[in-house]
């Protein structure tokens, strides 16, 4: 989900008086934009009168007239004069060959030519001139980075920060080349050297460059502790941070790694500089979604087709919103919207059905995925989606015969294959569904859904095996810790196993999380019973007679879950 921006280069090149800093800045491939930074500081201080633009006459050694050489080169530069000012760096250079200056500004102008041979000789020759200077080390490590030589640029910038350690410039630069390496070091060493970097000089690039890293080390919590700092600092913070593209493209990142809160800041931000940018539009309502807080996502969707954006992506993120926030009149007609603009889409015919079969309209749902398939005849995922429907409908051989049309094509499509198995169950073949099921663990063992199944498949052993049930249904758990289904499955194993305080904590667990799920006050009362807590046991047996009226639906509700979870359906 994350964009790739083609690599780019932006040279600024400040010139205030006879000082001259360059800066080189490289976005990353991934979602880093950080400076590399070639720092180049010359001494200030020469009289005005050396902006004279006449060129002295030549003479060898005289180091004071080199220094006018240098003094007439940097007023030149300034004047945009760039011949006459590499006229006045050679001399001063015929001069005086170890003139540090005039060698870093005639590597600076061939930088900015492009000549970035003649700009590494220049450089190389400062650095041999003054060996234990760290900005040269520093400029010349910038300018080896420049050509693609990582490996010396490294240990120039190395040198240079063993000349003198609190340099960000070379920290930032050093940092860079450890991130991009790649590898777990590289990314720990890369964040060691930003924070070093941000001790002596704090700013918005190394504040972001350390979220970035967080969020490649699968850190969210650090993440999320370096964002505070990192937003602090964008009011004057630099395009290369502060621009929409940037603020999208971190706010991406954050949400995919669950930061939903920081996401939408981020996200916000693109969409106001930018309020027809659909990507962004639907990434910023997915953020708003994962908060729990659907009414702002509509708003975002429905106030960007007030602006008059239209696009089957806003529209189908919609109809998702407008689905399970119960409103289902409205996100069938959007969706309709979304496949009106994008007809060739696969996977929207793919989204209608499951909402059209998830709406408690599988009929329809086959009407629509029938017209699919003759567009879309070798679609794995519309015979799946045709399979659903049709099992929605208790069609269980029609649906069975459609799960075999999408594994000829998809084999291993795991989601499949459990239903496969599920209809097994349903008809009493439990050593089919078993088999069925083993499939689709093999196909995707990390599916909590799968593991599941197959230890409910277990439990339905004449003699139940509770040791396999027990292993998948764990299993399940640690894949998807809030999977109520498989916390009151184990609860259940534990009652018939005779451990009452363990099926004790399963079962309150799952009424605390769902208060209205009549079958867990049931066992959660003869767990009681057995536990000698009468009154307890009497009270979890009012609330179940109490809610055993809606225990038809509840049942409807856990096998729905259990198709969406199968499905994949995700916001």
């Amino acid at each position: 989900m994350f964009s790739q921006n083609e690599r780019r280069e932006r040279i600024v090149s400040p010139a205030r008086s006879f000082c001259l800093s360059l800066v080189v800045m490289f976005s990353s491939l991934k979602f880093l934009v950080a400076p590399f930074m070639l720092a180049v500081t010359l001494t200030c201080g020469l009289r005005p009168s050396a902006r004279a633009p006449n060129l002295p006459d030549n003479g060898p050694g005289d180091e004071e007239r080199a220094a006018k050489m240098v003094a007439g080169g940097a007023a030149a530069l300034e004047r945009g004069e760039t011949t006459t000012a590499k006229s006045f760096f050679r001399r001063a250079l015929a001069m005086d060959p170890k003139n540090i200056t005039a060698r870093t500004y005639l590597g600076i102008i061939a930088d900015r030519a492009g000549e970035l041979a003649e700009a590494e000789r220049q450089f190389a020759a400062a650095a041999a001139a003054a060996p234990s200077s760290p900005e040269v080390r520093n400029n010349h490590g910038a300018i080896l980075l420049k050509l693609g030589r990582k490996q010396e640029a490294a240990a120039e910038f190395k040198a240079s920060l063993r000349l003198d350690p609190r340099q960000p410039a070379a920290l930032v630069n050093l940092a860079q080349i450890r991130f991009a390496a790649g590898s777990l070091q590289g990314l720990r060493e890369a964040q060691e050297l930003f924070e070093r970097a941000r001790a002596i000089a704090p700013d918005a690039e190394t504040a972001r460059a350390l979220i970035v890293i967080a969020l490649r080390l699968h850190e969210s919590a650090k993440a999320a502790a370096e964002f505070p700092d990192y937003s602090a600092r964008l009011g004057g913070a630099p395009e290369s941070v502060a621009a929409p593209p940037a603020r999208a493209e971190l706010g991406a990142a954050l949400l995919e790694a669950g930061l939903a809160k920081e996401a939408a800041g981020e996200l916000d931000a693109a969409v106001q500089a930018d309020p027809s940018s659909v990507n962004e539009i639907v990434l910023l309502a997915r953020a708003y979604h994962e908060q729990k807080n659907d009414e702002a996502a509509g708003r975002a969707l429905e106030s960007a087709l007030a602006r008059g954006v239209e696009a089957a992506p806003l529209f189908t993120a919609l109809a998702e919103i407008y689905e399970v926030s119960g409103q289902i009149e409205k996100a069938i007609p959007a969706m309709r919207r979304a496949i009106q603009l994008d007809p060739t889409s696969e996977a929207l015919r793919f989204r209608y059905a499951m909402l059209l079969t998830s709406a408690n309209a599988p009929q329809a749902a086959v009407i629509r995925l029938r017209e699919a398939l003759d567009e879309f005849p070798g679609s794995s995922k519309l015979w799946f989606a045709m399979g659903v429907a049709q099992f929605t409908d208790n069609k269980n051989k029609d649906a069975a015969n459609a799960f075999s049309r999408a594994l000829e094509r998809d084999p291993k499509m795991s989601p499949a294959l459990a239903y496969l198995g599920m209809i097994c169950d349903d008809e009493g073949r439990i050593l089919d569904a078993v088999a069925y099921y083993q499939k689709a663990i093999a196909a995707e063992e990390p599916s909590a859904v799968n593991h599941y199944l197959i230890a409910e498949t277990f439990s339905k052993f004449t003699s139940a095996d509770d040791d396999h049930a027990q292993e998948h249904l764990k299993r399940a758990l640690e894949l998807d810790p809030g999977f109520l289904q498989a916390h009151l499955a184990l609860g259940k194993l534990y009652l018939r196993a005779n451990r009452f305080q363990d099926a004790a904590e399963e079962l309150e667990g799952v009424v605390r999380a769902d208060p209205k799920l009549a079958e867990a006050y049931y066992h959660l009362s003869r767990v009681y019973t057995r536990l000698k807590r009468r009154e307890d046991a009497q009270t979890a047996a009012g609330k179940f007679e109490q809610l055993s009226n809606d225990q038809k639906q509840q049942s409807e509700n856990e096998r729905r879950e259990i198709v969406r979870r199968l499905a994949n359906v995700r916001y």
